[in-house]
């Protein structure tokens, strides 16, 4: 792994275009063949990329390193000792999360808001993946400048947990709106058809994503801001354009002439490998997506079974963990980034909550995310999945290297009439089905408490950390703390209970207890 810090500065971005382009709006905003020198459909490309990252390094410092904590993946190497699995993490790697996604998000950003006078569909567009990349920073440190962030300055006030899924919200609500009115307008126009790697520039199928993914910051938020929260998951629904709801509309990412990053940190760098808690409970429910999902182990004697490998151990030598199974990811596999199932979870819990998300049942809903996502692998989904009664044992008892523990929440597949059971079934299930995207499971996790997952083996928290409620947020930046104190401290106020600022506090919305 190439380790390095970016400073936040836009310059790289602004290296790639010159000037602006404000006082031609209508044209630059309809014509998709006129030439600009701050043309929105090339700027677009490098910022889609963030939503779930395809840059090598910035896929393992983010979604393996921090994403290890939802129980999908690990990291298969020690490095320097300090890491996010042991709870330890260096100043440098902890503000990665936060100082990449600003710098790549926001040069490109002040160009499009700038050519476009803040309208239009490219604008709109932009909002859109702002907000994608944003949730992910806010879901991991909390409050955090969005407001008021303006070109040529990030060190400014923070928003609230609250003003900051709010502002995402709308972002979503208004892309939403503009690309589905241009894509009606226009009989399926797509402006930047060639630089889209998601949805090869296709407005529809953007606009049913981020009708998705507000009704996922609408559950996400639905405990600590349940008004806001049902207002916003009600209107995703019931919008024009709909949700991502079968699997040929699923929102998977394109890594064009780079390597899948999880196959090159698995194959290439031996960096990572599969995390005990996914292997565990899908052996335990005899999940016919594990070999979808997982290859073999090589260990000897255990090369037709799928070990995984727990987390948060310290000082191992990176040869003895080479024989825990790694996922089964070629290198010119998409990436996920929002799947037809989660959308079906959401829905079944929104229902628990007596919400309008549908008009089917929760038990509809939650079965229909089990059979997407097994309709996504192309496995066929065991006569008595969705009726097996019995709890599943989940324990890590096969093992070559010891390290041996048993889950003792577990639950049914099979539905029934107690809700907090039901709730938890819904969380397992989604979180099997949205494999391997670690950042969106750590914060379920954090939110629910489920699945109940294996605790850290070597804790070395400096704060306090528990070893089985696991990290509960990234402390905020030291470049925050150095460069824009005062409205760091400010942020600090914000966090729950007002901090303080370390991995063990809970943001608005995390589960307590």
């Amino acid at each position: 792994m190439k380790k390095y810090l970016r400073n936040i500065t836009v310059g790289t971005a602004l290296a790639l275009v010159a000037g602006s382009c404000t006082g031609n709006f209508e044209e630059y905003n309809t014509n998709q063949f006129q030439i600009h020198e701050a043309d929105p459909s090339t700027l677009m490309k490098s910022m889609i990329e963030t939503i779930v990252n395809i840059q090598q390094n910035d896929s393992q410092m983010m979604d393996q390193m921090v994403g290890q904590l939802g129980g999908y993946l690990t990291c298969a190497n020690v490095w320097s000792g300090t890491n996010f699995g042991t709870f330890n993490q260096s100043d440098a790697w902890n503000a990665g999360p936060w100082n990449t996604n600003f710098e790549k998000i926001y040069g490109n950003f002040f160009q499009i808001q700038e050519a476009t006078n803040e309208s239009g569909h490219y604008y709109a567009f932009a909002r859109m993946i702002r907000a994608i990349t944003m949730l992910r920073v806010a879901d991991c440190y909390g409050p955090m400048p969005y407001s008021q962030v303006k070109k040529g300055n990030f060190y400014v006030a923070y928003d609230t947990e609250e003003q900051v899924y709010k502002n995402i919200m709308e972002d979503f609500a208004s892309a939403g709106n503009v690309l589905y009115n241009y894509y009606k307008d226009t009989n399926g126009n797509a402006p930047f058809a060639s630089n889209d790697p998601v949805f090869s520039g296709n407005y529809a199928n953007w606009a049913r994503l981020a009708n998705s993914m507000r009704l996922r910051v609408a559950i996400r938020i639905s405990t600590a801001y349940p008004e806001m929260a049902k207002e916003n998951a009600e209107a995703a629904v019931a919008h024009e354009a709909g949700l991502i709801e079968a699997n040929n509309d699923n929102a998977m990412m394109d890594c064009g002439s780079q390597t899948n990053p999880y196959q090159l940190a698995a194959v290439s760098w031996g960096d990572l490998r599969v995390n005990a808690n996914i292997v565990d409970y899908m052996n335990g429910y005899n999940d016919p997506r594990m070999s979808k999902y997982f290859n073999h182990s090589t260990f000897t004697g255990h090369t037709q079974e799928y070990v995984g490998m727990r987390s948060g151990e310290d000082g191992f030598a990176k040869s003895d963990v080479a024989g825990y199974s790694i996922p089964a990811i070629a290198g010119t596999s998409k990436l996920l980034v929002f799947c037809a199932a989660e959308t079906a979870f959401l829905r079944a819990e929104g229902k628990l909550k007596n919400w309008s998300v549908g008009s089917k049942s929760a038990k509809e809903y939650y079965e229909e995310g089990i059979k997407l996502s097994m309709e996504q692998y192309g496995t066929t989904m065991p006569d008595n999945y969705l009726t097996n009664t019995e709890k599943p044992v989940v324990s890590h008892n096969n093992d070559p290297r010891g390290h041996a523990y048993t889950i003792s929440n577990t639950v049914a597949v099979a539905w029934n009439d107690n809700e907090e059971e039901n709730l938890q079934r819904i969380i397992t299930q989604k979180w099997i089905a949205n494999y391997p995207l670690g950042l969106e499971a750590w914060a379920e996790y954090r939110r629910t408490g489920y699945p109940e997952l294996y605790p850290c083996i070597d804790n070395l928290s400096p704060s306090g950390v528990d070893s089985k409620r696991g990290m509960r947020r990234l402390r905020f930046p030291y470049t925050e703390v150095q460069n824009n104190h005062n409205n760091y401290q400010q942020g600090v106020s914000y966090l729950r209970n007002g901090g303080p600022d370390n991995e063990a506090t809970d943001l608005s919305w995390g589960k307590t207890n």
